[in-house]
């Protein structure tokens, strides 16, 4: 199978953590302000005011809401969100109630509710940008494109230029297709705010959408320049597109450098063997594979590749150390490998060897 067929784009995950975090952070409550007992801030010796304040703001059920969602009781919150909705008589913490009760239908995944809640608030309140944002959030997550560009438009429109806002058009044009429209918007949203890692990997993902890995790597090359931490996964995506220009030597060194951020990460191990391998030098994808298994990785994957280097080299007592490895750690090959050293030993006439090959299966 060759790179290119067997490439995946990384950006996916790195989005999915980057869109979580916003969404986390849209999810924030609104009325804070509002949510206070009414009668305003209170000297702080007053004791007598101040009790009073907390009476009154236990009879706010925009205040209790907030309270329950704090402690992550989402349907009691929702029930009081729902009774501030219809009880308060000041439209903006009706709009506010609305917002946080579509929050709630987020937090348990009723998000065609979530929906409807938002759309209720923006009724109560417009120009409110955080309910069209996560409203175009919410369309997105339910893969409603059509749905969802009006809400980043409109969010805007109202307060001008907005990094999520932009990043996400950006994403929705990925998803249609339209690779200019994306790249002008990541980069839009790259000049508000130039260390967001996640968008230069979206602009790689456009630029590798259409085969165009030179500028998918020069914008893998700017994004390390530019942030002062860049993640792993610019390194491992960067080793991904130099694999697919044919460039093993600057694939190794980028799934390297990655490493050395993340040293958990089974698959560039086996990308950086893999290439070793290709190039016959067997000794560096050993060594690399060994690498993995000290940065304490207990992957089957690494001890039965292992197991099949050292097969192929008829070193079959190291080979049956992995196989049996890999069978201890559930796989199944595992067994099958020590099966065929088995049969080598059989099939050379030692049969005493073959067995006590085998017998090694229930120690």
């Amino acid at each position: 199978m060759n790179a290119r067929k067997r490439f995946t784009f990384a950006p996916a995950a790195s989005f999915a953590r980057a869109f979580a975090a916003a969404f986390a952070c849209a999810l924030a409550l609104a009325g804070g302000a509002w949510s206070q007992a009414p009668g305003g801030a209170q000297a702080p010796g007053d004791a007598a005011a101040q009790q009073a304040a907390a009476q009154a703001a236990n009879k706010d059920p925009l205040y209790n809401g907030n309270k329950l969602y704090e402690k992550g009781d989402y349907p009691a919150a929702a029930e009081q969100y729902r009774q501030a909705a219809r009880t308060n008589k000041f439209g903006i913490n009706r709009a506010f109630a609305w917002f946080n009760l579509g929050n709630c239908h987020v937090q348990t995944k009723a998000y065609n509710k979530a929906i409807v809640a938002y759309r209720r608030s923006l009724e109560e309140s417009p120009n409110f940008t955080r309910a069209w944002m996560i409203l175009g959030d919410v369309y997105f997550q339910l893969g409603a494109v059509g749905d969802a560009f009006p809400c980043f438009r409109r969010a805007l429109e109202i307060d001008g230029p907005n990094v999520h806002a932009y990043q996400m058009l950006g994403e929705l044009a990925l998803k249609g297709g339209d690779i200019a429209e994306a790249l002008q918007n990541f980069e839009a949203a790259l000049k508000i705010e130039p260390d967001q890692a996640d968008i230069y990997l979206a602009m790689a993902e456009a630029h590798g959408r259409i085969r165009d890995y030179a500028s998918a790597v020069k914008v893998m090359d700017e994004a390390l320049l530019i942030l002062p931490s860049p993640p792993a996964d610019l390194y491992f995506y960067l080793g991904q597109l130099h694999e697919l220009g044919g460039n093993d030597r600057k694939a190794v060194r980028a799934y390297e450098e990655g490493l050395l951020i993340d040293p958990k990460r089974t698959e560039y191990y086996l990308r950086i063997s893999g290439i070793h391998e290709r190039a016959g030098d067997d000794f560096l994808s050993l060594l690399t594979l060994e690498q993995a298994v000290k940065a304490g990785i207990k992957k089957p994957e690494i001890r039965l590749k292992r197991g099949m280097l050292f097969f192929a080299q008829a070193r079959y007592d190291r080979a049956l150390e992995e196989f049996k490895a890999a069978y201890a750690l559930g796989s199944l090959q595992g067994r099958s490998g020590v099966e065929n050293i088995a049969a080598v030993y059989y099939n050379a006439g030692n049969r005493k060897k073959a067995d006590e090959t085998l017998s090694s299966l229930q120690d």
